[in-house]
Order: structure tokens, then C-alpha cells, then sequence
């Protein structure tokens, strides 16, 4: 006879005794709540069957390698539910991995609950080459493995199998170490988690699903983290609600190159949105490995979610690069997948497409520190929005594949001197757009440019009182700079804009040169589609064109006496040169 002896704390300590013929092997199998309060090991080449519910409570499980540990229907075990110190130590070997698993004949998913890490779980609970399947029985909303307050380390495991998701974590878990793990075959999300555990997720993971909406989901919460980075993983990570980043110290999130970042419907990322928060967000990519943002719908539709909001707490040294944007902009018709407000980030080498409404839109208090090489297609409103006074923060090298272009909203331009750098698509003046400041400022077109305005739009040079301003449009014979209408191809009526105002606060230096401005003249029928106002000699109108007005073609007071140099006019409704 061969004594083999298995401890269980219930209220006494219970001892087996088997006979080698016998080879029956340890078993938990009592309904009942049963307890291990004492450090235990579970030994090599045993299996053990549990029936109920086992609590490890104030104690260590060591399980040794090559155990099998199978769960009855409705089985679980819970680790720390009220005392702390609470441990599993499972460390399987290649060779020998520690298996649990369905007690049934014909295993499927769901047949046992889970095993659930509680606050008084010891943060030197260590699973090591374990094998996890058939689980994830307890309830839709639960794992194989649920973490409740609590930190754990997982090292090469497999979780399989499973009839919710793989891992659940709630907001105040996290993984003390997480790396060459595989999660295949969920009926839900491979992990579930909070922001400020997403970084915990390591290296060297592989997690498996045919179904592109399944990825590691990642609830709505503030992550307020100092500095962290989420690591490419082999699915999306899912973004689900509106996940903020910010705190008053100022929080900093890198997405790494080559993971992709979807979102639920109506979902979205809130940067530095509190009242005294910051935030940073640094998704910097690479031409061989770009990030993503898109939708985590199956099938994919524009507007599936929100968008990206950059608030003013937003640092400058927030970053896009070499990222795809996609079936965003759900938020509303007023903004884009990206949405600056009163702040500045770097955009280079990004695509925005099929957005429900803008690319990219920016309040009047936010500019691009920098923007070239950017793609649009398929934005159902204007590639960007913004304001005048920043237009100029949209660099070179962008291509807009849109019949749509840059929509410049009503806004008084003070800057000293900068230039609207030359675009594939045009500039959409709408509104009233001012150049003006007490010191004088200096808007400079360049060559090549279209510069279109909504109806009843104009550009006012130096109009109000002891403000100065100055337009410099200066294009070349091979390219002209238009000023016309911002109606569709082929409904161009004469009128459709107001006019080019020159007031009295004008510059000298002021200078219209190879452009054609046509169809404004809307704003009275004493102006025209250029009009000046006590200018003087400070503007020079040379090798232009001036047609289709709906009034004059160049209108002046006695006071303006510009200098015009071949000038062409036709088809202006009222006087080519105008003096009233």
C-alpha cells in the first residue's frame, strides 16, 4: 500500500488513501464552497477534477508541471475573494504544460465558469505554460480567466475555446507581465480591459480570431498614465465608448508602428478635454509598418465612429505619422475624424478616407505645427476645415482626391507675413475674411493657387480703423492664380461672390499679378469684382483678367489711383474700370 495524501481546509483536514491497482487520482468533488487557507502543491502527473467552487484564500496553490486540472459543468476557482496574500504559482515547462480543461467526454465551450483573480491576489501569482480551454462558462461578460483588482503574470499560455472572451479585466487590473501568450478561438474579445492597462499587454503575443470585429476591447475610461506605450499586437485593439486621455500632470499614450486602433460605433478619443488636463498622443508609423484607425464593424460603412478630438489641453508635441484614417467622422456634420480645438499637432504622411463629413476640421485657435504629404479621398464634406489666420499651417506635398478643397471659414488674418503655399486643390473662402493688424500683415498667394468663395463671400484688406494689410497674389504665366466662384463646374453665375475690398488701411506692395478674378461682384452694384477705397497708389493690378461680374469689373473711389498694367476685361455687366 502506497499512502497519497491530498489536503483540502474545509473544517478539518481530509486525507486520501488509494491503492497503486487502484490509480484513482486526487479529486475535488464536493458542491460545496471548499477552501485552501494553507499553501498547497498540486503534484506532477495527477490530474485533479473540481466540482463547485474552490476558494484559495490567504494561501499559495503551487501547481508542478505535467498536472491536468479538469472543471465539472459550472466549475470555478476563485483566488482572493477575501484575504489577501492569495496566490497560484502554475509554472508548466514546454515539455510539460499544466492543463486545465473540460471534465466532460466531448469538451466544448463554456462547459466550466472561470478562474477568478480577486483584490487579495498576490501580485507574484505566476502562470508559466499553461493551457486554458473549454471555459468561460460563467456569463456572456466573462473569461476563461477574470481579474477583479487584481495584477498577474502570464508567460507562454494558451487560452482556447472559450464561450465569452479570453481574459476579462475590470478598471483596476492589470498584468504584472504579459508575453508569448496565444488566445484563439473566443466567442467575444480575446481580452477585455480598461486604458491603463493596455500597455501591460507585452511582446511576442498571438492572438487569433476570424472575425476582424474581435480584438483586444478596451472600455471607456481615462488613461492618466505618465508615459506609456500600446505594443503591435496581432488583432485591433477596440476602442469601446469615448476613451479620454489627459490628466493635470499631462498624460502621454505612443501607439507603436503597425497596430491598427478601431472603434465601436459612436466611439471616440477625447485628448486634454478637461479643465486643466493634458494629453499627448503620439501614433508615429512607418512606410513598411502604418497605423490604423477605422472602424471595428465587419463591414464597414462611413461614420461607423466619432473621431479623434484634440482638445486644449493637447500638447504641440502630439504627432500622426504615416496613419490611416477611416470610416470616421460619425460625431456630427460640423466635424471631421480629426478635430482640433484650441491647439497645434504634427500631421505628415496620413490618408483620411470615407469620412461622413470632414477629413480633418480645426477651430479658429488651432493650426498644424506641421502638415505635408497627406492624402484625401472620400471625405463627404471638405478635406479640412479651418480659419483663415492658419491656413498657412498646411505645408506641401498633400493630395487632395476630392471635388471638394481646403474650406477657409470666415476669420481676420493678422499674421506678419506668411504664405498659402500652393495646393493640389483650391482654398474655399467663406465669409468675410479680413487681413488687417495695428503693425500691418502680409498675406502672400502663391503661384498656381485657386482661391474659390461661397456665395456672398469676400477677402477685406485693411478696413477697419488704423489696421493695415496687405495682399500679395503674384503668379506666372504658366500659373495663374484664380479668384472665382466656389460654385460646382458648369452653375458659375456672375455674382456668386461679393469682391476683393482694397480699404483705406491697405499696404503699399499690394499687388494682383497673372490672376483672373471672375463671377463676384455681388456685393452692390457700385462695386466690382475688385474694389478700392482710399487706397491711393498702394496697389498694383498687372497681366490679369477680370470678367464675368455681376457689377463693374474694377471698381474705385476718387482717392485709389492703383497702377494697371494689361489688364483684360470681359463680360462684366456693368463698367470695365469703374471710378464712382
Amino acid at each position: 500500500m502506497k499512502k497519497l495524501s491530498f489536503v483540502l481546509f474545509v473544517a478539518t483536514i481530509l486525507t486520501f488513501t488509494c491503492c497503486d491497482s487502484l490509480d484513482i487520482d486526487p479529486i475535488i468533488d464536493n458542491p460545496v464552497i471548499l477552501d485552501i487557507k494553507v499553501n498547497t502543491t498540486w503534484e506532477t502527473g495527477k490530474t485533479y477534477v473540481i466540482d463547485g467552487r474552490l476558494n484559495i484564500d490567504g494561501a499559495i496553490l503551487t501547481i508542478e508541471p505535467g498536472v491536468i486540472v479538469k472543471f465539472k459543468e459550472g466549475a470555478q476557482i476563485e483566488v482572493g475573494s477575501s484575504s489577501t496574500g492569495s496566490a497560484i504559482i502554475a509554472i508548466g515547462t514546454v515539455d510539460q504544460p499544466i492543463l486545465f480543461t473540460s471534465n466532460a467526454a466531448i469538451p466544448s465551450a463554456g462547459d466550466w465558469d472561470a478562474i477568478f483573480f480577486h483584490s487579495g491576489t498576490a501580485s507574484t501569482t505566476l502562470l508559466t505554460y499553461c493551457n486554458f480551454e473549454y471555459g468561460g462558462g460563467y456569463s456572456a461578460y466573462s473569461g476563461i480567466i477574470d481579474l477583479d483588482e487584481a495584477e498577474i503574470s502570464m508567460e507562454n499560455c494558451t487560452i482556447k475555446h472559450s464561450a465569452a472572451y479570453g481574459i476579462v479585466m475590470d478598471a483596476q487590473s492589470k498584468f504584472k507581465s504579459f508575453t508569448n501568450n496565444a488566445i484563439s478561438n473566443t466567442v467575444n474579445h480575446v481580452i477585455q480591459l480598461y486604458p491603463n492597462a493596455a500597455h501591460t499587454i507585452g511582446l511576442g503575443n498571438v492572438f487569433t480570431s476570424t472575425n476582424p470585429s474581435i480584438g483586444i476591447l478596451v472600455k471607456a475610461a481615462t488613461y492618466n498614465l505618465a508615459e506609456e506605450t500600446w505594443l503591435k499586437q496581432t488583432v485591433s485593439y477596440i476602442i469601446d465608448g469615448t476613451m479620454y486621455l489627459q490628466s493635470n500632470a499631462g498624460s502621454i499614450l505612443n501607439i507603436q508602428e503597425g497596430n491598427t486602433i478601431a472603434f465601436t460605433n459612436g466611439s471616440q478619443i477625447e485628448v486634454g478635454s478637461s479643465s486643466s488636463t493634458y494629453g499627448t498622443l503620439k501614433a508615429i508609423g512607418t512606410v513598411a509598418n502604418p497605423i490604423l484607425f477605422t472602424s471595428s464593424a465587419t463591414s464597414k460603412t462611413i461614420g461607423d465612429w466619432d473621431g479623434i478630438f484634440l482638445e486644449d489641453g493637447t500638447s504641440n508635441n502630439s504627432e500622426f505619422a504615416h496613419c490611416t484614417f477611416e470610416y470616421g467622422g460619425g460625431y456630427s456634420a460640423y466635424v471631421g475624424m480629426v478635430d482640433l480645438t484650441d491647439c497645434s499637432v504634427i500631421i505628415n504622411n496620413c490618408s483620411f478616407t470615407n469620412s461622413a463629413t470632414y477629413g480633418i476640421s480645426l477651430n479658429d485657435e488651432s493650426y498644424f505645427v506641421s502638415f505635408d504629404n497627406n492624402t484625401f479621398s472620400t471625405c463627404i464634406n471638405h478635406p479640412i476645415k479651418l480659419y483663415a489666420n492658419y491656413a498657412h499651417t498646411v505645408g506641401t506635398g498633400n493630395i487632395y482626391n476630392s471635388l471638394l478643397g481646403i474650406l477657409v471659414k470666415a476669420d481676420i488674418y493678422n499674421q506678419a507675413s506668411e504664405t498659402w503655399k500652393k495646393q493640389s486643390c483650391a482654398y474655399y473662402i467663406d465669409g468675410t475674411m479680413y487681413i488687417q493688424s495695428a503693425t500691418s500683415s502680409e498675406l502672400i498667394i502663391e503661384a498656381g493657387n485657386k482661391i474659390l468663395f461661397t456665395n456672398g463671400s469676400q477677402i477685406e484688406i485693411g478696413s477697419a480703423s488704423s489696421t493695415y494689410g496687405k495682399l500679395v497674389a503674384v503668379g506666372t504665366p504658366a500659373e495663374r492664380i484664380l479668384f472665382s466662384t466656389a460654385a460646382p463646374s458648369g452653375s458659375a453665375t456672375a455674382g456668386d461672390w461679393d469682391c476683393i475690398f482694397f480699404e483705406s488701411g491697405t499696404s503699399t506692395g499690394s499687388i494682383l499679378d497673372y490672376c483672373d478674378v471672375s463671377f463676384g461682384g455681388g456685393y452692390s452694384s457700385y462695386s466690382g469684382n475688385i474694389d478700392l477705397t482710399k487706397t491711393g497708389t498702394t496697389v498694383t493690378i498687372s497681366n490679369c483678367t477680370i470678367t464675368d461680374s455681376e457689377s463693374h469689373g474694377i471698381s474705385v473711389d476718387d482717392k485709389s489711383n492703383p497702377t494697371l498694367l494689361n489688364v483684360t476685361y470681359a463680360n462684366n455687366v456693368g463698367t470695365d474700370y469703374y471710378v464712382r
